[in-house]
């Protein structure tokens, strides 16, 4: 199809041929000026087959007609109808700063709604180009733009803005909160500074709490890691979780060697109960890889949600790194707990991965947790257990066996000899 057919078609107002011209550009990319500005007016198509294939042709247009597409484009920002102004933001986001020349103007709009719009697509693109202006609309007379420009500062980056930003912060509680995500976006010094008065100073829980997802954010050093764990515990009690969220996101190769201190442990236990994902890994990476007594209750809750990734992290530590005791007392936690098969049962999977890499200690509790705990089990279970030991190592699960016979008080014997008469264990 050469460029004259396919403008005829654009024109045609015949749905097929339409179609027909926007599938051969998307696959093809046959453009110049005037079929750029009319596939740019399909965007406004009242059939959403053609406005769909007028986007998704937009969206993927050569740079070369980047420019001209958005000159077309952007005065769409004034349209009364927000679906065609979100279609115009998502197309240009991606267009990166070629649409500048074009959305400037509507920077400095009298109406304030095209001011605002203009400043969230250019903060969404997060281009330095000419960043003077965005500052410059952090005095506007609206406070929607004044928002707008707030975060379109954080994604621009410029350092030079923090003051501007932090007197934002003082002049009104509503920006506070932007404010707070801007300065950490961009960093330093004196955005950890503000970021700690915030947790220390501020008593709405909704601001500590934005407070605390600019964590996420922010690149903090172990300093300022160590120094917001100090403020853990003086925040309120239903807001530690989040904090504990955000001191992770803030700083991973933190959590990853820094075990929380052992009187704020608790914190992380209770934080395990929270339904936020992020949350639980966070208070997960606190508890560190050794684990207590007093630590299993949670983390069996964690453990019965099933979240693969989170399982295979408390049993790695459970049987790596923690003591042979603490294996123990989870084992026989877990066999009270009702409809404990599955969790076993993948508890005999990582098992049957590791053992090869346990230390004797451990096999040895494995095993005579395993035989003490056969009327909590699930009988497919126990000997899917009981087969595995023999396969692996049938002189050490002999050895476990005859000491538990000899010495044991508290499992059912004649479950036990059954046991021994199967796998020839006398």
């Amino acid at each position: 199809m050469d460029t004259k057919q396919i403008k005829e078609n654009l024109k045609s107002g015949d749905i097929s041929k339409i179609k027909d011209a926007l599938y051969y550009l998307f696959d093809n990319k046959t453009y110049d000026d005037e079929i750029v500005a009319l596939v740019v007016s399909l965007v406004t198509s009242d059939d959403k087959g053609v406005q769909s294939l007028a986007i998704d042709c937009l969206a993927n247009l050569p740079e070369e007609f980047r420019g001209e597409a958005s000159k077309h484009l952007v005065p769409l920002i004034g349209s009364p109808n927000i679906e065609y102004r979100n279609i115009v933001s998502d197309i240009l986001t991606k267009y990166d700063d070629v649409c500048y020349e074009h959305l400037k103007k509507f920077l400095l709009d009298p109406d304030a709604d095209f001011r605002q719009f203009a400043l969230d697509i250019w903060g969404a693109i997060g281009s330095k180009k000419d960043w003077e202006t965005v500052r410059y609309l952090l005095n506007d007379n609206n406070r929607n733009v004044v928002v707008s420009a707030i975060m379109a500062l954080g994604n621009i980056k410029v350092p030079d803005v923090v003051d501007d930003l932090i007197k934002k912060y003082e002049e009104d509680d509503e920006y506070k909160p932007f404010v707070l995500n801007a300065v950490a976006k961009i960093g330093g010094e004196k955005a950890k500074k503000l970021i700690s008065e915030a947790l220390s100073n501020e008593s709405d829980q909704l601001l500590q709490l934005a407070a605390i997802d600019s964590l996420a954010y922010i690149d903090g050093d172990e300093e300022f890691f160590d120094y917001l764990m100090s403020k853990l515990p003086t925040v309120p009690k239903q807001i530690q979780p989040y904090f504990l969220k955000g001191l992770c996101h803030l700083g991973k190769k933190y959590c990853e060697t820094k075990v929380i201190p052992e009187n704020l442990r608790q914190i992380a236990r209770e934080a395990l109960k929270e339904e936020d994902i992020e949350i639980r890994q966070a208070a997960l990476n606190a508890l560190g890889n050794v684990y207590q007594s007093l630590d299993l209750d949670y983390l069996i809750i964690e453990l019965f949600r099933f979240n693969p990734e989170n399982v295979d992290l408390i049993f790695t530590n459970v049987l790596h790194n923690s003591p042979p005791e603490v294996l123990s007392e989870f084992l026989e936690k877990i066999a009270f707990q009702k409809d404990n098969g599955e969790l076993f049962s993948s508890l005999l999977e990582f098992v049957f991965r590791e053992w090869d890499a346990l230390k004797e200690p451990v096999k040895l509790v494995l095993m005579e947790s395993i035989l003490s705990l056969s009327d909590e089990l699930p009988e497919s279970v126990q000997n899917d257990f009981y087969d595995f030991f023999v396969y692996r190592d049938a002189e050490l699960f002999k050895n476990v066996f005859e000491n538990l016979l000899k010495s044991s008080k508290f499992v059912n014997r004649e479950k036990l000899e059954e046991i021994g008469l199967r796998y020839e264990l006398f």
